[in-house]
């Protein structure tokens, strides 16, 4: 009985290796481009290069945006995620605000290869466009 009850105790502290999902994603913008009047993307202004290396995250279930500077969490917006299954596609969360100007956002985390690192996109009604990598 003491042989069986060491050996539980021995078990109990020795660390197994398990695989799970993490409950967000944690993002990191590396790029940032706006759509210009002209049709074409503008890279360099200001208030974009300080948003480069901005981090924010993003919960798997209900598809909050949580930090850096384009949130979805307010009590005006509907979020709607389309896939969380990484087996199957990408992450795909489309978010919408109610209120007097109409905004939708879309964000796209690229799961489909077994890696640590994902690269996303989101763009907010179209305007801006930021790239980077999430984990």
């Amino acid at each position: 009985m003491k042989a069986f009850l060491l050996s539980m105790i021995l078990f109990a502290f020795i660390p197994t290796p398990c695989i799970a999902f993490p409950d967000a994603f944690d993002c990191k913008v590396l790029s940032l481009n706006e759509l210009s009047h002209n049709g074409s993307f503008v890279t360099n202004a200001k208030y974009q290069t300080e948003q480069i290396g901005s981090t924010f995250s993003v919960d798997r279930k209900s598809g909050e945006i949580r930090g850096g500077h384009f949130l979805n969490n307010s009590a005006s917006e509907s979020i709607r995620v389309i896939n969380n299954d990484p087996a199957i596609a990408g992450f795909y969360v489309i978010s919408q605000s109610h209120g007097p100007g109409v905004m939708i956002s879309y964000l796209f985390i690229n799961t489909y290869k077994d890696e640590n690192r994902f690269s996303f996109i989101y763009t907010n009604s179209g305007q801006y466009v930021y790239t980077g990598v999430c984990q």
